[in-house]
This record gives C-alpha cells, sequence and structure tokens, in this order.
C-alpha cells in the first residue's frame, strides 16, 4: 500500500472537514497496525520532508501541516484544543 502523505494525526480546524483526534487512524496506530487493519503486507508512506520537498517548501514555513504535526499555525480556543 503507497500513501502520498504522511499519517494525519490531527484534525482540521482551517475549514477542512477532518474527524476528531480519536477518530483518526494514524492518531491511534502505527504504520504496522495500519497495514494489518487494512489487511496489507506492508506500507509506505511518504514522509514529511518528503511531503514539504514534494510542494515546494522544505523549509515548512508555506503550507500547514497541522493535521500531520499537530502544530497549529494560530493559538486555538480552549474548546477546539485537540
Amino acid at each position: 500500500m503507497r500513501i502520498s502523505c504522511p499519517p494525519t494525526i490531527s484534525p482540521c480546524y482551517y475549514g477542512v472537514d477532518t474527524p476528531t483526534r480519536e477518530e483518526l487512524i494514524g492518531a491511534q496506530k502505527s504504520v504496522a497496525e495500519i497495514c494489518e487493519f487494512h489487511r496489507r503486507g506492508f506500507a509506505r508512506l511518504l514522509s514529511m520532508q518528503g511531503l514539504l520537498e514534494a510542494c515546494g517548501d522544505p523549509s515548512d514555513t508555506r503550507f500547514c501541516t497541522a493535521c500531520y504535526t499537530g502544530r497549529y499555525p494560530t493559538p486555538l480556543a480552549s474548546m477546539w484544543k485537540p
């Protein structure tokens, strides 16, 4: 199984309709456990650095990566914190 991004571990609060952290498989399971869940022998995921380089942002300054890192570019209201 090949996946063209890092595991999604955090919800998006900026307009993308993603589940809560508890509902995201990438936040709950390792890559090996995700393979087992999907009945695949192996998985290859794009690394965070690989994604940034593919997008032309190797310094991680142009795009929001909060769904992959859990680091949000703006403070979240206390009721929305992951």
